[in-house]
């Protein structure tokens, strides 16, 4: 838990730069959506270190986050809709491009 805990940190240490490079325009405003995604991925990480701590403490046995197996499906369970939501817009770019491209033949 102390490595997740710290995990978090280093997400979160990045923050303030990118925020700050953010203020210059378009072309650096991707470190902004960065910074965004990074504290995203923290408080992820945050939130099961806690709830770990909680399990710890309270001596519950049939909820185990700290078996690896349990962990790494939770990661990649909570990744799994912004697989597909990405996957979703990508198509939904590609079908408004071949849109265009045929009104532009027409």
């Amino acid at each position: 838990m102390y490595g997740i805990a710290l995990a978090a940190l280093g997400m979160l240490s990045t923050i303030a730069t990118g925020l700050a490079i953010d203020a210059y325009g378009p072309i650096s405003d991707n470190a902004g959506v960065i910074a965004e995604m990074a504290a995203i991925g923290s408080a992820a990480l945050v939130s099961l270190a806690l709830f770990g701590a909680f399990v710890t403490r309270a001596s519950i046995s049939t909820v185990d986050v700290l078996t690896p197996k349990v962990f790494i499906g939770l990661l990649v369970g909570a990744l799994l809709p912004y697989r597909f939501s990405a996957m979703t817009m990508k198509s939904v770019g590609s079908a408004a491009l071949k849109m265009v491209e045929e009104v532009r033949r027409q």
